[in-house]
């Protein structure tokens, strides 16, 4: 990999520096696939993202009010967040200003995108919206981070102090043993269920879960460290990269 391609994969630039973003730190710890399966972390994990990049966009148009064209494939998954919608409805400012949000915390040196910023009940936070089969615990440590950094440079509005995970599924289950049978993989695969069943599906249903996360300050905490462990690990690349802070830093002490 060239150092142009690390940082285009790693971070962002953003005033003349540049910082790793929140997911490519996050990633480090998560569950990449049984076993290192090669299908899985090329060809599974590229289709998975691209069906969550056109989930996210989808939700973002449906909560501003904007007309959208809706993915065949995403369909059923949609409707069910709109019907969700429509009985837990929540605040957004406008597309522009609330929806894609890029941040960046000055002191801790990272950045990321945060899906929307809402006001749910009279509350204001952070949502992120994943399409994965569960709500994981990288996930409260993304959230941290993206609140945290907007906190650190907000002027002025609303107090934002939520977290919220908006995860919405979609998939087929076996009418005998409760497997479940996504697509979004670029191929169907199976999870959970009996090994050995003569499958019969249902029709695809989709899921909305939509959940506080608890426990900021432990959370950030826990990204913090992560993060000094991911620079750590990719050290090699971050030394010659020229506006990153922590190497413009080294520079003036010795100059």
């Amino acid at each position: 990999m060239t150092i142009e391609q690390f940082k285009e994969r790693n971070g962002y630039e953003i005033e003349g520096m540049w910082l790793p973003r929140v997911t490519a730190i996050v990633a480090m710890g998560s569950f990449v696939g049984a076993g290192g399966n090669s299908f899985w972390s090329r060809t599974a994990f590229r289709n998975a993202a691209e069906w969550g990049t056109i989930t996210h966009e989808a939700v973002g148009q449906i909560v501003c009010g904007r007309a959208c064209k809706i993915a065949a494939h995403i369909a059923i998954s949609i409707h069910a967040f709109r019907q969700w919608y429509k009985a837990n409805p929540f605040g957004v400012e406008s597309y522009e200003t609330a929806v894609e949000r890029r941040v960046f915390d000055p002191k801790n040196l990272y950045a990321g995108t945060i899906d929307m910023l809402a006001n749910v009940a009279g509350e204001y936070g952070v949502i992120d919206v994943k399409t994965s089969t569960a709500i994981r615990k990288e996930h409260a440590l993304q959230t941290a981070a993206y609140l945290n950094a907007y906190q650190q440079t907000a002027q002025g509005g609303a107090q934002y102090t939520k977290r919220w995970i908006l995860r919405i599924d979609q998939y087929q289950e076996c009418r005998g043993c409760f497997a479940k049978r996504r697509e979004k993989y670029g191929r169907a695969m199976t999870s959970g269920g009996k090994q050995i069943c003569n499958h019969q599906w249902s029709q695809a249903r989709g899921e909305v879960e939509f959940k506080e996360q608890e426990n900021f300050e432990g959370d950030l905490e826990k990204f913090l460290d992560q993060k000094e462990r991911w620079e750590q690990k990719n050290g090699a690349f971050l030394s010659r990269i020229s506006n990153y802070p922590k190497n413009i830093k080294q520079v003036s002490l010795f100059s």
